[in-house]
């Protein structure tokens, strides 16, 4: 078993990589977004916790700094869902439920994806069940293809027996 599942690995590796690969895309256009309004030493992380979704961002502010620009960033152009935002802008913490955020600017004016953690997880087992399946079906082809091999070594013509002298007769 330990070794179907080191054959697994990487394709459980890829399948989680591949669906992360929107989420990164979304936060490193965000960053850019946040460092384009002026900020500096940007970093933005979304993490989502039994489908509790938290982006933070640290970054170190223009003069005149606002967190509420930020926010307003956040909330009109990052299309993943969020719960909670953390800002840490210059070293000042400020925590936003999406409640808050709603209340502050109103609706997104982005079309938020939907929050498929769940969606994701029951992919990410259908994949991995299929992959099984096809690996099963490989290691049964396998056996049968050496059932029938070994079974047709065995049924080969018996060579001819030697050929019957005749008895020996003594004078």
């Amino acid at each position: 078993m330990g070794h179907l599942l080191r054959r697994l690995a990487p394709l459980l590796l890829c399948i989680a990589v591949v669906g992360g690969c929107a989420s990164l895309g979304d936060v490193m256009d965000l960053s850019k977004r946040v460092q384009d309004a002026g900020y500096r030493d940007v970093s933005v992380n979304h993490s989502s916790n039994n489908g509790f979704d938290s982006l933070s961002i640290s970054a170190s502010g223009k003069s005149g700094a606002d967190p509420d620009e930020i926010g307003r960033i956040v909330w009109d152009t990052y299309p993943e869902h969020i719960d909670e935002l953390r800002l840490d802008l210059d070293g000042k913490p400020l925590v936003a439920t999406e409640a808050q955020l709603r209340s502050a600017f109103g609706d997104r004016k982005v079309t938020e994806k939907p929050d498929d953690d769940e969606a994701a997880a029951k992919q990410i087992v259908m994949w991995v069940g299929i992959g099984i399946a096809v690996f099963l079906l490989l290691v049964i082809g396998v056996i049968i293809l050496i059932i029938v091999l070994v079974r047709r070594s065995k049924r080969r013509r018996m060579p001819p027996p030697p050929p019957q002298y005749p008895p020996y007769y003594q004078p």
